[in-house]
């Protein structure tokens, strides 16, 4: 029997019923009509969709129901989530999972999402209640079980070895086709970019401006007196494009986490398999309560030009010979350290049988350098960027905007997939295309510092230094971690007050961890993390 569709009235999301398929889709349209047609054709096989969606350019997820067919994909790196049962497929894990009934709590699952914020491989919060992974569709035929097929992912297909100049002239004109497609998309809309002092936000900016696009409005937040605020100023005046800057207040952030709003958050956005960011969900929606953000703006960020381009990569893989144990404490420095206590032995044991399964290897395996980068890199890719950065989009949504991931553009991946390592590692290949088109002068000899303090709070570096000089950098770093809480992301501490912060500093990693904690504890999952 074909699965059922269990579908949600959620932002973007369109049914069709025509033809005799029935369709839940959203993002570029073609990939709608390539699975409609395919199913209106009779092939129902997984190679038969796959190659349907195969060049379509835009992100997108679909859901379709056709005779005794039933199928769901979603684009390259799951810019939409989609979930589903033995016998049911939704857009909303909270709806699918009532329907369903699905109340066992998933052990493993609550545990990657404890030390990490995201829940590893297929796997949710409960048992039974899957997702479709980066890149991945499933099939019901007739009365077979669902059959799930990885039909494009990230491990390089073929290393490209052309020079770097080459390579250089590769990046920047499939940056170029990136940033038309959103152009074309936007179609004369306001472009809102969230600017900061780095570089993929400052790179796209430009890139519309090169393009000529002047519907723009670029925008920063965070405390008073940051770094970003300086550099995002005088990147947005050299653009010749509108900036503003929205300051980040602790205290409004504390009294939306105590809301009801932000349990209508949580819900909208979490999919029972990553702790939602606020990233700049707050600011936007003061623009929007300001009358200053228009209903038609898409959002454009950066996200994730520094991973594709190589920014992620560990030197602990590049320098040494690498082994799957070296490359199983990369992976764990990066992605499964929210809490230092949860890191024990019994914990890491368990979490190693499953990255090892993951990624198909064993203690003994032999890895080349390449190879171990490329497994890394498919590893983040697959799990934190595309469950937890790439699933900030949902913020956008939830206030009834619009967006576009240029820098997570098909193409885009691709080339940067198959970038030799050398060329990779601490972006060495972008740094050299962007310092070579420098736009304006935005990407030679301009690398403006942004700091963890900010306003008042750099009056802290002067006793950090004092202490550093007279009980040395051990102290001076403790004495740092203590003072965190005043740091740049104050206000994602605020809800949980400093007396807590101070009494967890030495063990937590940053605001996720907080988050992560409340987000489990308030599905009463909290002690099976412990």
């Amino acid at each position: 029997m074909p699965a059922k569709i269990i579908g949600a009235e959620r932002f973007s999301w369109r049914r069709t019923a025509d033809a005799g398929v029935e369709t839940l889709a959203t993002g570029d349209p073609g990939a709608e009509a390539a699975v409609r047609h395919t199913l209106g054709q009779g092939c129902a096989a997984p190679a038969d969709l796959s190659e349907s969606v195969r060049d379509v350019e835009g992100h997108f997820a679909v859901i379709a129901k056709g005779g005794t067919t039933s199928c769901a994909i979603v684009d390259h790196c799951r810019s939409s989530p989609i979930f589903f049962t033995n016998d049911a497929i939704s857009n909303d894990a909270h709806l699918l999972r009532a329907a369903q009934n699905l109340n066992t709590p998933d052990p493993q699952a609550i545990m990657d999402a404890a030390m990490a914020g995201f829940v590893t491989g297929d796997r949710t919060l409960f048992a039974n209640l899957r997702q479709l992974t980066a890149g991945s569709l499933v099939v019901w035929q007739d009365n077979d079980p669902p059959e799930v097929v990885r039909y494009r992912d990230y491990m390089p297909t073929a290393v490209d070895s052309r020079p770097e100049d080459d390579l250089v002239d590769a990046f920047l004109a499939v940056l170029d086709a990136a940033t038309a497609r959103t152009i074309r998309a936007a179609n004369g809309r306001p472009i809102w970019v969230p600017l900061s002092g780095g570089r993929d936000s400052r790179v796209l900016l430009a890139k519309f401006v090169e393009h000529g696009y002047d519907n723009l409005h670029a925008f920063t937040y965070g405390p008073r007196g940051n770094d970003e605020k300086r550099a995002a100023r005088i990147i947005a005046e050299r653009l010749d494009v509108r900036w503003s800057f929205m300051a980040s207040h602790p205290a409004r952030l504390r009294r939306f986490f105590a809301s009801p709003a932000r349990n209508d958050y949580w819900e909208y956005c979490d999919g029972l398999s990553a702790v939602p960011n606020f990233q700049d969900l707050l600011t936007l929606r003061a623009y929007r309560e300001r009358g200053m953000l228009p209903d038609d703006a898409i959002l454009v960020n950066g996200q994730t030009g520094d991973f594709i381009s190589g920014g992620h990569i560990p030197a602990t893989l590049i320098d040494g010979d690498p082994s799957p144990d070296r490359l199983f404490a990369a992976i764990v420095g990066k992605h499964f350290s929210l809490w230092n206590s949860l890191k024990t032995p019994v914990k890491l044991d368990a979490l190693r049988v499953r990255v090892f399964a993951q990624l198909g290897l064993h203690a003994d395996t032999e890895l080349e350098r390449d190879h171990a980068v490329a497994l890394y890199e498919q590893f983040e890719f697959d799990e934190r960027q595309a469950k937890y950065v790439i699933n900030g989009q949902r913020n956008y949504e939830f206030l009834g905007l619009n967006w576009s991931l240029p820098l997570w553009d098909r193409a885009l991946v691709e080339f940067w997939r198959n970038v030799p390592v050398e060329q990779k590692f601490r972006q060495k290949l972008f740094a050299t295309a962007l310092s070579r088109w420098n736009y304006r002068g935005l990407f030679r000899d301009f690398d403006p510092m942004v700091g963890q303090w900010s306003g008042p709070a750099k009056a802290l570096l002067i006793p950090s230094r004092l202490i550093r000089l007279t009980l040395g950098p051990a102290r001076r770093d403790a004495f740092l971690r203590r003072m965190l809480y005043f740091g740049m992301y104050r206000d994602q501490y605020a809800p949980f007050g400093y007396p807590e912060f101070l009494r967890h500093a030495g063990d937590l990693r940053n605001p996720v961890s907080f988050l992560s904690r409340e987000w489990l504890r308030e599905r009463g999952l909290d002690r099976a993390a412990s």
